[in-house]
């Protein structure tokens, strides 16, 4: 305690309160599906864009519309039909929370292994969209992390040919920096 020009001053040491740890970057990143009726080469769905980025540890809610209402059914008890990586395990499908979608309905999954998240996207509606949004954390350590679609929505016998092996297409990479 301090008394300058008579007024009284309460001085002290220590410290301040303890700041709290910062709140991870929250960011918003889109992808969009379209059928190879609408990227003009049948039989090749893509996602855009394939590629993208955010922060190391951040917080992402991505969003995915499709217009492929084709459904690329997955095996009976797939895990590929399950969400994963998300908080809760959850994703939203036109504002329906959701955990699981009937193999059968399944046109393509976004499946990062290296993050443990799996995302399902059923089928669009006949000339429809279909919209799924899911939070995840990005690594905490930088890096590229592959994804790809598990759905066998590509061409030849087994579907798993042509957009599935061609980056850019059903496959393509999530930069932590």
């Amino acid at each position: 305690m301090a008394v300058v020009g008579g007024a009284l001053w309460l001085t002290g040491c220590g410290s301040s309160a303890p700041s709290a740890a910062p709140a991870p970057t929250t960011v918003a990143r889109t992808m969009t599906i379209l059928p190879g009726k609408m990227d003009g080469k049948p039989g090749w769905p893509k996602y855009t864009p394939a590629d993208w980025s955010a922060p190391v540890g951040a917080k992402v809610t991505l969003t995915i519309v499709s217009y492929d209402d084709g459904p690329s059914p997955l095996p009976s008890g797939s895990p590929f039909a399950t969400v994963q990586g998300t908080p809760g395990g959850t994703e939203w499908v036109d504002g329906k929370p959701v955990s699981h979608v009937n193999p059968q309905a399944v046109a393509h999954t976004f499946t990062i292994p290296a993050m443990h998240l799996n995302l399902v996207i059923p089928a669009a509606p006949s000339g429809g969209k279909v919209t799924v949004k899911a939070t995840f954390n990005m690594p905490a350590h930088a890096g590229q992390y592959g994804w790809q679609c598990e759905a066998p929505c590509g061409t030849g016998p087994n579907g798993m040919g042509g957009p599935m092996m061609t980056p850019g297409w059903m496959e393509g990479t999530i930069s932590a920096r």
